[in-house]
């Protein structure tokens, strides 16, 4: 039984240990609290913005063609807290949907 206080022990005061050292990593929170829209509802552009966390943000535009065929269109990373924008080609002129794209560090 002492074995397994002292064992305990041990791994509280490693654990303190590695709590205080300078230069260890710690993760940074994820971009959160994040939306994307139309710019002009269905006329080529999509915008997108995260408000917390720690990374960056990139907007994503699905665009059409006359004939129905899609393609996609991704902004520019940009870090939390600015917009970015992401354009249809003019081969797909019109925008079908907006989604956004989270990285961190």
């Amino acid at each position: 039984m002492n074995r397994a206080k002292t064992i305990g022990a041990a791994a509280l005061v490693a654990a303190a240990f590695v709590a205080t050292v300078p230069g260890v990593a710690y993760a940074d929170p994820p971009p959160t609290d994040c939306d994307s829209g139309f710019v002009v509802d269905g006329m080529g552009s999509t915008w997108a913005k995260c408000k917390k966390g720690s990374g960056y943000v990139a907007a994503v535009a699905t665009c059409a063609n006359a004939a129905g065929k899609t393609t996609t269109d991704t902004s520019e990373w940009v870090p939390v807290g600015q917009w970015t924008f992401a354009f249809c080609p003019r081969t797909h002129p019109r925008e079908k949907a907006h989604t956004y794209r989270v990285k961190t560090y």
